[in-house]
């Protein structure tokens, strides 16, 4: 008899679920953790704003703030709408990975109970830019009691744009700080030195690896495993 998930670790819970999984859910779950990895780790917080910030190098004026915030857009709202639906996919034949996961969810935001269509504008920005699509499809699933692509496909496509819109405002903001910043002489050099210090890879690498310091430690102390050091065929 397999073991009850509220007695699991995400990491054991994974590993069940691969272990006696056939190959189809087996690659959900390569997916699922994919995307886990890089939403609840620090894979989003510092992809995304590397992408950014190299277009800023590339365009001025107007024309940065137009290019940043519809890249912004598109780039975060595809990036999530493919992990939300992948987590539908991944979910739905998981369970004991969900019920985990939802679980470790949980304990870092109590306020996930009611389900996305329940929560105001407010919380639902918090939600999906803080913790992503994947959130979102697990919150459906586990309060609804209800799997499928289908049946949570218009929650996960408005979780997405609402990421998207949320990210495409913050970037066109700091796109037209830096376009003032490069119209104004006496700032134009710090500001350049800002630029070039945004597009190379070092800051968002130094930035994930205290992310996953800190998630590290923040496992530690609630004693779960994060699934950032989880592997799935252990």
């Amino acid at each position: 008899m397999p073991e009850a998930a509220s007695t699991l670790t995400l990491r054991h819970a994974m590993a069940l679920d691969f272990r006696t999984s056939r190959w189809g859910p087996r690659v959900a779950l390569v997916g699922v953790v994919a995307w886990l990895v890089y939403e609840w780790g620090p894979g989003n917080e510092t992809v995304t704003p590397w992408v950014l910030a190299n277009l800023l190098d590339r365009y001025d004026g107007l024309a940065a703030v137009v290019v940043v915030g519809v890249v912004a857009f598109l780039f975060t709202t595809v990036q999530q709408l493919a992990s939300g639906f992948t987590a539908l996919a991944g979910f739905s034949v998981l369970h004991r990975t969900a019920q985990a996961s939802w679980q470790r969810l949980e304990r870092s935001n109590s306020g996930l109970r009611g389900g996305w269509w329940s929560m105001g504008w407010a919380a639902r920005v918090a939600v999906v830019f803080g913790l992503g699509t994947t959130a979102v499809a697990l919150m459906q699933i586990i309060t609804t009691g209800r799997v499928g692509v289908r049946v949570h496909a218009r929650a996960v496509a408005a979780s997405a744009a609402v990421c998207g819109a949320t990210l495409a405002g913050i970037s066109v903001v700091c796109a037209g700080i830096v376009a003032v910043g490069r119209s104004v002489d006496a700032w134009r050099s710090a500001t350049d030195r800002l630029v070039d210090v945004l597009t190379r890879p070092w800051p968002w690498l130094l930035l994930a690896a205290v992310m996953l310091v800190r998630e590290v430690m923040a496992a530690r102390r609630a004693g779960t495993q994060p699934v950032a050091a989880g592997d799935p065929a252990a």
